[in-house]
Parts: C-alpha cells; sequence; structure tokens
C-alpha cells in the first residue's frame, strides 16, 4: 500500500510539474535589397591606359630570350605590340584572370595572370598558351611602366 501510494504521489507530481509552453515562431528577418545596379561591381582591375614592357621570354624549346617589347593597352579590348594595333581579353576566372593577347610574335596567347600581378604591375614566369592548340607557347615576364 505505501509503494503504490508513492507511485501515485510520483505521477501527481509529475504531471503538476508539466507545463505546457505556447511555441511563438521567431519574427522573420527583414528583406535584403537586390543590386542590379552594374556601377557596383569591381571594376579596378584593368589594363587599360598602361604600358608593359617584356623585359624576358623563355620559349618552349627552352630557349631564352631578353626582350624589351612594349605592350600599351589603349582601350578595354585594343593594345598595340611594338607599335602593331591588336585586340586582347582581360577577363576574371576561378583563380584570377585570364589574358588573351592576339596578334604577338608567339601567336595568339592567352595566359593565367593573378590580381597581384595586375595591381603591383609585375608578371613573373607567367605561362602562355597557344589560344588554338592549347599547348604552351611562351613564359613571359612582364613590368608595368
Amino acid at each position: 500500500m505505501k509503494n503504490i501510494f508513492l507511485i501515485l504521489i510520483g505521477v501527481l507530481l509529475t504531471l503538476a510539474s508539466c507545463v505546457k509552453e505556447d511555441i511563438t515562431p521567431n519574427p522573420p528577418n527583414p528583406p535584403i535589397p537586390f543590386y542590379t545596379d552594374t556601377t557596383d561591381v569591381d571594376s579596378t582591375i584593368s589594363l587599360m591606359n598602361s604600358t608593359w614592357v617584356i623585359t624576358k621570354v623563355l620559349n618552349t624549346n627552352l630557349s631564352q630570350e631578353q626582350r624589351s617589347d612594349t605592350l600599351v593597352f589603349l582601350t578595354n579590348n585594343t593594345y598595340t605590340f611594338n607599335g602593331n594595333t591588336s585586340t586582347y581579353h582581360l577577363y576574371s576566372n576561378n583563380f584570377g584572370y585570364t589574358l588573351v593577347l592576339n596578334n604577338t610574335v608567339w601567336g595568339h596567347l592567352s595566359g593565367l595572370v593573378y590580381d597581384y600581378n595586375l595591381t603591383q604591375g609585375v608578371i613573373d614566369n607567367c605561362q602562355f598558351k597557344n589560344y588554338f592548340t592549347n599547348e604552351y607557347a611562351v613564359k613571359l615576364w612582364m613590368v608595368r611602366q
């Protein structure tokens, strides 16, 4: 009898101590505006109005050339290579930027350059591939003037 009484008191205390809480949802987060203005895009990386000098070239046959070719980037897509006007493209990729130089003495070249190369004005040992065959053409060393 004593055991039943203790069990009954335990059950009553357990039931009496249970309190149902009303669940209230969290308030929604405030809306985040969508940016549709393209002027907010980081457009600081550009070669326009800059002059670069190729100081060294390593060809695929491993012959090294000391050079002083001048690249003058006139607009966002035209440049001169030792005075000969041609086109180029600079666009971002997952690793940095791809620089495509058309009509060089080594052909149409495509190479990976990094943000610090463009901001510091030094491109050292950058491998450029032939744009059409995707085979390595040259390694270039360039400095911005």
